[in-house]
Order: C-alpha cells, then sequence, then structure tokens
C-alpha cells in the first residue's frame, strides 16, 4: 500500500485546484508556482488589508478569511510578503480593546458556520485563538496585542467554552506563557471523539509555535489522531462539507511536515 504522505500528495493533485496544487509544492519545498498563481489569492485582499468573507470578491473583510489566507500565504512561502503585512495591520486594527477578536456583522448575510457566527461566546474564543497564533508569528508573542490576547484567553479558560476550542486557546497560551502542566492537561484530556480534523490541525500549528516538539504526548496524540482520520483516498474530511476536503487535508499534511512525521522531500 502507498505510504499515508504520497497517498495525501496524490489526492490533493487529483482534487485539488491550480492555487491548492500551488500550495502543496510550497509544503513539499518544491519549485515556487508561476506568479499568477500567488496573485490569483492576493489579488483579493481587500484595501484594509483583510481578506473577504469566504475569500470571494466584493465581500466585507473577514478574519476567518483573512486568518485562512494567511495560512495559504505560509504554505506558499509568502509570509514575508507585503500582502501578509497588510494581513496583520488589519488583524491588528480590529482586535477589540478587551482583547478579542471576534467576526464583523458585515458576515451575517453570508451565513457563517457557527465558528464564525459574530456574537458567538465559542466563536469569539476561536478567533482570538487563531488571530493571536499567526500575529505570535508575524510581530512576535510579546506584542501588546498578542498580550491582551492571552488575557482575555485567560479568563475564557474558566467560562464553559466548548473543549476543543478551549484546548485551542490553553495551546496558545503554552506560546505565550511557556508550557505548563495545567494549559498541557487542558489540551491531553480530550477524548479523540472531541476533535475533527480541522481542530486537531489547527491546536498541533499552534503548539508547532509553542515549541512543544514532536516527541511531546500533546503533539504524540494529535499526530496519531491524523493520521488515523486519513481517509482510503489519502484526504481528510472537512467540518463545512467537501468542498473544503483539499484545504483541510493541506492543513492536516502541512502540520504533519512541520513535526517532521514525513520527510519533505519523500
Amino acid at each position: 500500500m502507498a505510504t499515508s504522505l504520497s497517498r495525501a500528495i496524490a489526492y490533493i493533485r487529483d482534487h485539488g485546484d491550480e492555487l491548492e496544487r500551488a500550495r502543496l509544492a510550497g509544503l513539499l519545498g518544491w519549485p515556487a508556482p508561476e506568479p499568477r498563481v500567488a496573485r490569483a489569492l492576493l489579488g483579493r485582499q481587500n484595501d484594509d488589508g483583510g481578506f473577504p468573507y469566504g475569500l470571494l470578491p466584493g465581500r466585507p473583510s473577514s478574519l476567518a478569511a483573512t486568518v485562512a489566507a494567511l495560512r495559504w500565504m505560509d504554505d506558499l512561502r509568502l509570509l514575508g510578503s507585503p500582502a501578509a503585512e497588510r494581513a496583520a495591520a488589519y488583524l491588528l486594527m480590529v482586535q477589540r480593546p478587551a482583547g478579542a477578536w471576534e467576526e464583523s456583522p458585515a458576515v451575517l448575510p453570508f451565513h457563517p458556520r457557527p465558528l464564525h457566527r459574530p456574537g458567538d461566546a465559542r466563536a469569539r474564543v476561536y478567533g482570538t485563538a487563531q488571530a493571536a497564533m499567526w500575529l505570535i508569528r508575524l510581530v512576535g508573542a510579546r506584542h501588546d496585542a498578542v498580550l491582551r490576547a492571552a488575557r482575555y484567553l485567560r479568563g475564557a479558560a474558566s467560562a464553559n467554552v466548548d473543549p476543543p476550542v478551549g484546548a485551542l486557546a490553553a495551546a496558545v497560551l503554552m506560546a505565550v506563557d511557556g508550557v505548563s502542566p495545567a494549559a498541557a492537561d487542558a489540551v491531553r484530556r480530550l477524548p479523540d471523539e472531541a476533535w475533527s480534523p480541522a481542530l486537531q490541525a489547527d491546536a498541533l500549528a499552534v503548539l508547532h509555535v509553542a515549541g512543544v516538539p514532536a516527541s511531546d504526548g500533546l503533539v504524540a496524540d494529535g499526530i496519531r489522531r491524523l493520521l488515523a482520520w486519513q481517509r482510503p483516498g489519502g484526504g481528510w474530511a472537512s467540518d463545512d462539507g467537501p468542498d473544503h476536503d483539499v484545504d483541510v487535508s493541506l492543513h492536516a499534511l502541512g502540520v504533519l511536515l512541520r513535526f517532521g512525521t514525513w520527510p519533505r522531500s519523500a
């Protein structure tokens, strides 16, 4: 049987669009795609630095879309680009005074899913953890915006938040405060069925930013889950339906590569 890596590559090549195949090449360290492929993503950026909800031109800037675009830019090795700097500036601009991030009410006409819904406490914690992770990478863990986000997430940890989202927040706090037994336990105690491939990939991405090694039990458990969830065809299932399976598969593949689960040259 083909290895898990070769099956993932084949799945993304067979089912992905041109941009998704370019992201695959970036993750694997293959030659950069044609500049027009990157322009297909960067051309969607709004004047305020954010990306439109659903990454569809003409829509208002969105926290979820901007975070997704940063991940795609990272795959394409464009995280040092002016577009990424403008996206970081957008995140800084829309952070709330208390340190949280939340989707703009302007996305409501597009029927956002629960994790992107304005006014939802779970979505607020999730969005704050996502935005903070990217700002840790782009401006550093000691930036005022990141520290304010960490204060908000510490307070949210005691609220009645969905466990995987709370675990994602705990992982962000590890990147800011260092790994503590309490934060690690918040992630470790969750059963397999509490996770999904997308949330697990999110948590592993944050743990990588926090410097938690692949040998740590938190990471080892997450890697085990992701490998177990890989479908026979090579991809992973998205919470948002089959149209997003390739994107989630790229996310899963990316974190597995970053932790050295597979060599990039395999």
